[in-house]
């Protein structure tokens, strides 16, 4: 945490690695992607699919992970990244 309050402008108080998880999947269900997506990537299983069909369903969902974790890759990348605009001039 003291490498963290070094390189920001206000000092964080408390801070633990679920609140990674908490962000992540609050940032992937502001992209769109669908809640038992965002349970399966955090190994939860009580997201959309519950009663008999959470008992029925197994499906892992993977591709589906992949996709979402890619979008949320890009989604921390755009934060973190100059956002630069290249001005060509016209021949």
């Amino acid at each position: 945490m003291a490498a963290m309050n070094a390189l920001g402008e206000n000092e964080i108080e408390h801070f633990t690695i679920h609140d990674l998880r908490r962000t992540a999947a609050t940032g992937m269900a502001g992209l769109g992607i669908a809640p038992h997506v965002v349970d399966r990537i955090l190994n939860h299983s009580t997201g959309k699919i519950s009663g008999v069909a959470r008992i029925y369903n197994r499906h892992e969902y993977r591709a589906e992970r992949k996709i979402a974790l890619e979008a949320w890759a890009r989604h921390v990348v755009g934060l973190v990244t100059p956002n630069v605009i290249q001005i060509v001039r016209a021949p």
